[in-house]
């Protein structure tokens, strides 16, 4: 499979302005994310995943087949320009971590998932 080298900026899922209701549900293939409640279903089932896997999800899931970089995903964590762990690119080691929490989250329910990939320096990417 050829993957895309674009990368996307990074951003949180979009908020409703003040006194709106919430976000509607995102619905991408197999997956279901549901912001109002925090909860995301893979095949109906539900996956188990904190607030910032959640908004992770969305922004690999909102444009798939693109390659979303290390450093879009972790300004979702601490927001932009947070630097941490070793060297310039540390913060690497700690997306990948996630990367692997949300994957055996949703190979708990499917044992077959692979719907993210990865973009050897660059990223994930969200199979459909």
């Amino acid at each position: 499979m050829s993957l895309s080298g674009t990368t996307l900026a990074a951003s949180a899922p979009p908020q409703g302005s003040a006194g709106s209701s919430p976000l509607s549900p995102l619905v991408r293939g197999n997956l279901h994310l549901r912001f109002d409640t925090g909860r995301a279903l893979w095949r109906g089932r539900q996956v188990t995943v904190t607030g910032t896997e959640l908004k992770m999800l969305h922004l690999l899931v909102r444009t798939p087949g693109t390659a979303v970089g290390y450093r879009a995903l972790y300004d979702l964590v601490h927001g932009p320009g947070f630097m941490a762990g070793k060297g310039n690119a540390g913060y690497r080691a700690n997306v990948r971590a996630f990367i692997k929490r949300i994957r055996r989250k949703f190979r708990e329910v499917d044992d077959g998932f692979d719907a993210i990939g990865n973009d050897p320096g660059t990223g994930y990417i969200w199979r459909d």
